[in-house]
């Protein structure tokens, strides 16, 4: 695949690669409940092949004894029937050298069934690779019928699958150009985009990414995530490298929450992402809910000062600005998201019926009303941070809505400004 964005960058550098509520509907039926207290870890050796191809896989799980410490081999397996969650490891990496999230994985309750690649980016970018991931997958689903595994691998739900850096380029394209219908969960690591999403996948992907990723574009992992329908989220570590979060205990927490969620429907495990993911040098984003209906009116609350989205004056007249101001119960404070498609939408104030647009695509411009034409510059993309709390976010500029300079003034200009996810740039959004 030679396309810019959809390829491994920087392969000179590859040798460094790998080295060392609510707002959701009940889905389908998942593993519930999900386990109270961690595992123990064990974990067993098989030799599988896909034809030609050896899968050499080490699948770890949750054993008997007190949690903690290192995985015990051939452990007995807990009490309980677990999902399965897979994870592949970068190049020249390996499980063993992946445990920091594997263990992290088996602990909370999950089968992680972890090959050991000596991995080749051709069949990375061919694939084979992603083929070799499905096979495992099917081999770990049958341990559920003999051995000591046997009855304790929840075979109905489907399974989940992540991934760092060429294992990250793999899970992607089990969701994209090589799809496997059973993946409900998904976690790409220092990905590249693989391909358009399959309309034979419907998961919940989770992206973790530095931004100052020299070997796997974040660019490109963006691009991903901007494919990919929600429910979605990306967790950026700002100023990252490829490998620099593996040592930040977010990570796992983050990863972990996100499993425990979509495999065991574990709604506390979701309300916790935000914090798992929160603090210095880390930006969130999740989309995590249903999108609007455009049969219904908002009103729009930013979060750092409790007052309203609100179009000036009342006027219905276009290039009337956007301001917030305290609530009024006035319909110049209410507003429908009509769906432009491709997961955007556009904000039409309710006593007008002009919609929301930005002056120009630099930060600080204005955003005033207009009459509709649905152009990008009229198209708000929805970020669901998952604690209620939205960011809109302009298709033609990629700039956030924002309370210009944290005022919490009435008549405050709500402008557009660099995404952050800072309060300022988060609305609630409240049904009239």
């Amino acid at each position: 695949m030679a396309m810019q964005r959809r390829t491994f960058l920087n392969l000179s550098l590859a040798g460094a690669l790998g080295a060392g509520a609510s707002l959701l509907g009940s889905g389908q039926a998942l593993a519930d409940p999900a386990p109270a207290d961690p595992f123990a870890v064990g974990v067993r050796r098989y030799d599988w092949w896909r034809g030609s191809r050896q899968c050499t896989t080490y699948v770890y799980y949750p054993a008997t004894g007190s949690a903690g410490g290192n995985p015990i081999t051939d452990a007995p397996t807990a009490d309980g029937v677990f999902p399965v969650y897979n994870f592949t490891h970068g190049f020249q990496s390996s499980p063993q050298n992946s445990l920091f999230i594997i263990r992290a994985l088996a602990a909370a309750g999950f089968v992680v069934p972890a090959p050991h690649f000596d991995h080749n980016f051709n069949d990375v970018n061919n694939g084979n690779v992603s083929r070799d991931v499905s096979e495992i997958i099917t081999q770990t689903l049958a341990l559920n019928s003999s051995g000591p595994l046997a009855g304790h691998i929840n075979t109905d739900i489907g399974v989940g699958v992540s991934g760092h850096s060429l294992g990250g380029m793999t899970t992607h394209g089990l969701l994209t150009s090589w799809p496997d219908s059973r993946i409900i969960s998904a976690n790409p690591q220092s990905c590249t985009d693989m391909g358009n999403p399959s309309s034979s996948v419907s998961a919940k992907v989770l992206f973790v990414h530095g931004d100052r990723d020299d070997l796997t574009g974040y660019d490109s992992a963006r691009q991903a995530y901007s494919e990919i329908s929600w429910p979605k989220a990306f967790l950026t570590f700002v100023g990252g490298s490829h490998t620099s979060f593996w040592s930040d205990q977010r990570f796992p927490r983050t990863v972990v929450d996100w499993a425990r969620w979509t495999m065991y429907g574990d709604t506390a495990a979701r309300d916790r992402l935000p914090a798992d993911a929160s603090g210095s040098g880390t930006r969130w984003e999740a989309e995590l809910g249903d999108p609007p209906s455009g049969s219904g009116h908002y009103r729009l609350t930013a979060q750092h000062s409790g007052k309203f989205a609100d179009i000036d004056a009342r006027s219905t007249a276009a290039g009337a600005l956007l301001i917030q101001w305290a609530p009024t119960g006035r319909t110049n404070q209410d507003f429908e998201f009509v769906d432009s498609g491709d997961d955007h939408y556009r904000i039409k104030a309710r006593h007008s019926g002009l919609v929301l647009q930005v002056a120009d695509n630099s930060s600080g411009a204005d955003i005033t009303q207009q009459p509709d034409t649905n152009a990008a510059n009229q198209q708000w993309r929805i970020v669901d941070h998952g604690d209620g709390t939205v960011s809109l976010i302009n298709r033609a500029s990629g700039l956030a809505m924002d309370v210009w300079e944290w005022s919490s003034d009435d008549g405050a200009r709500i402008s557009q400004w660099e995404y952050t996810g800072d309060s300022n740039q988060r609305f609630s959004r409240q049904a009239v």
